[in-house]
């Protein structure tokens, strides 16, 4: 996998979405991990469907989940930090946002 995207603020999830969707142009090959606060991005049902259509990976934070998000479904697989050490062993480069 070429792009891991770190994603732990509302900011940087706002920052993830353009940049997926450039990856998904390019062919580049990405994941993502939300964490913190970054799991609130996953309010918005486009961005959520962009994950599913082309990451190779979308995981969050079980714990960030339970936290922040109030008993919500979550709409991607539900992980913990050892998938995001996997990721992050399996990427080729890191972006945290």
């Amino acid at each position: 996998m070429e792009l891991l995207f770190v994603v732990s603020s509302e900011k940087g999830g706002e920052i993830a979405k353009p940049l997926a969707a450039a990856c998904l142009r390019k062919g580049v090959s990405w994941a993502c991990f939300f964490t913190n606060d970054g799991v609130r991005t996953l309010t918005d049902s486009a961005f959520c469907d962009l994950l599913h259509e082309s990451a190779n990976e979308a995981i969050v934070c079980a714990q960030s989940w339970k936290d922040l998000m109030d008993g919500l479904p979550c709409p991607l697989e539900i992980g913990s930090q050892f998938d995001h050490a996997g990721l992050i062993a399996k990427a080729d480069k890191v972006i945290s946002l």
